[in-house]
């Protein structure tokens, strides 16, 4: 009898510390069955305090917006307008972007025929933003109202790292390494380096000073991988000239004595060989083709050509003799590499910012898709369809035609055309009318596609800009003829052909 009670009490005290776990906290909780998580409601005052934690921080962002230094505001008002599609920057921008990075940047390497190519494009492409913002309006405020005009170059080099290079590091990384991999360069080079590596000092050339330990050896390494993660060619500079002081440094203490070049190039060469890391030799060329031209004259320039160096000793390396002097094709190189990166370049015409177009395939079945493709100012409809052909891997090519859709209307577009030229005239309209190119079947006009619906979610180029303009003022041929195929005539064009230089890949 007394266990039967002592039972009951149990019970109705286990109920009671339910009941009370469930009221607690004026009603806060509620039961919930077994197995499900109970959900706290915020009470009023928690509202209150998050609304005002909201209203400190966004006073905290516009305080520390306006402590940036003029340069950093610069830089994020590019970079701001870099992602703004409704611009003609961001257009460009992006477009350039989708174009190198589609399929992890396959569709990209398939176009150039080495990795030097690939990294010169790329130069070429930053250097024709620049000059683009300079002339732009886009900008607001100008640029000038911010930053020194002798210091504007500098900060516009900076924010192009950001917009670009910060995004396409890795692919291009990727691809430098698999062009040197198709190549046969990769495995010579790293056979070479363990060749290299097993080399002692005074085989190398180095004399009167002791190497760098392996403690040394291990903090070079280290630094090293750090420069690989950056993107910006100028702070990946900055890290391998502390390397190089490292170097000198070390070689002063063990000696002593001042040493020359002629002595920190040998050094340089076993240092790179004891760090057995064949990707440097893609970061050489990388800092070397997207640098600022104007810092190759300086420090950084010269420690920069002679890792250049050392790594050429390194892929020449051969078994029964170490090679101490560079080679004179190794220093010919070097000379035309200073030349061609130093020499001053003409402003880029119109031309230059013509090289992609973004063209949707539209199925019956699967709606649309768009690519960005690569098309020269002048290509015709044609080869632009065989190219849309390519890419999308139509099979019934000769079905299909290239079509100009806009306003809700589609317009086939002659295969003598140049959807290029189409695209410049269309941006140089005071009033800007989103348009779309759609590479689809050709179907009689009682039955054709209703495209429009299904073009909303594509990417359009509105918002020309007279800019372009300035960046061709000598042009002045006569203008082509007129689009056939029924077009309006407004639609006619005006933009001259000229010999501009514009980006071959």
């Amino acid at each position: 009898m007394t266990m039967m009670m002592t039972k009951t009490r149990m019970k109705r005290s286990m109920t009671m510390v339910s009941v009370l776990r469930a009221t607690r906290t004026d009603q806060d909780l509620t039961m919930v069955p077994p197995g499900h998580r109970t959900r706290r409601r915020p009470s009023a005052g928690a509202l209150v305090l998050q609304r005002a934690l909201r209203g400190h921080l966004r006073k905290m962002s516009g305080v520390f917006n306006s402590l940036l230094t003029p340069e950093k505001r610069a830089i994020r008002r590019v970079v701001e307008l870099s992602r703004d599609k409704s611009s003609y920057f961001g257009c460009l921008v992006q477009d350039y972007l989708s174009y190198m990075s589609e399929g992890a940047g396959t569709q990209a390497w398939q176009g150039y025929a080495s990795g030097l190519e690939l990294l010169q494009t790329l130069r070429q492409f930053i250097t024709q933003m620049k000059s683009y913002l300079r002339q732009s309006s886009e900008l607001e405020p100008p640029i000038e109202s911010l930053i020194p005009e002798d210091q504007i170059d500098q900060v516009l080099e900076k924010a192009m790292h950001k917009c670009l290079l910060k995004t396409l590091k890795p692919v291009v990384s990727v691809a430098l390494k698999e062009f040197q991999v198709r190549s046969g360069e990769w495995l010579e080079l790293k056979e070479n380096l363990a060749l290299a590596k097993a080399r002692l000092p005074q085989e190398m050339g180095v004399a009167d000073t002791l190497p760098p330990d392996p403690v040394a050896i291990e903090k070079i390494k280290h630094k090293f991988h750090t420069m690989i993660k950056l993107y910006s060619p100028e702070k990946k500079v900055s890290v391998l000239l502390r390397v190089c002081k490292l170097i000198y440094t070390i070689m002063e203490d063990n000696s002593g004595r001042l040493y020359g070049a002629d002595d920190f190039l040998p050094m340089l060469t076993y240092v790179l060989a004891q760090c057995d890391m064949p990707q440097l030799n893609n970061e050489i060329l990388y800092m070397m083709e997207l640098l600022d031209p104007s810092l190759l004259h300086g420090e950084g320039g010269y420690y920069l050509t002679s890792a250049y160096g050392a790594m050429s000793l390194i892929q020449n390396f051969q078994e029964e003799q170490a090679a101490r002097v560079l080679s004179s094709e190794t220093r010919n190189t070097l000379h035309q590499w200073h030349r061609r990166r130093t020499t001053q370049r003409f402003a880029p015409s119109i031309d230059d910012f013509q090289n992609y177009l973004r063209v949707a395939l539209q199925e019956l079945d699967s709606g649309c898709t768009a690519k960005t493709l690569q098309v020269r100012p002048y290509a015709s409809v044609d080869e632009v369809c065989r190219l849309c052909a390519q890419k999308f891997k139509v099979s019934d090519s000769q079905n299909y035609g290239l079509f100009l859709v806009m306003e809700g209307n589609s317009q086939q577009l002659a295969p003598d055309t140049h959807p290029q030229k189409i695209k410049a005239e269309l941006h140089s309209r005071s009033q800007a009318t989103p348009f779309h190119f759609v590479f689809r079947k050709v179907v009689p006009s009682a039955a054709a596609l209703d495209l429009t619906p299904n073009l909303y979610n594509l990417t359009g180029t509105p918002d020309p800009l007279d800019d372009l303009r300035a960046l061709s003022r000598d042009l002045s041929a006569p203008p082509p003829s007129p689009l056939s195929s029924g077009l309006s005539p407004t639609l006619s064009l005006s933009l001259p052909t000229t010999n501009g230089n514009s980006i071959s890949v």
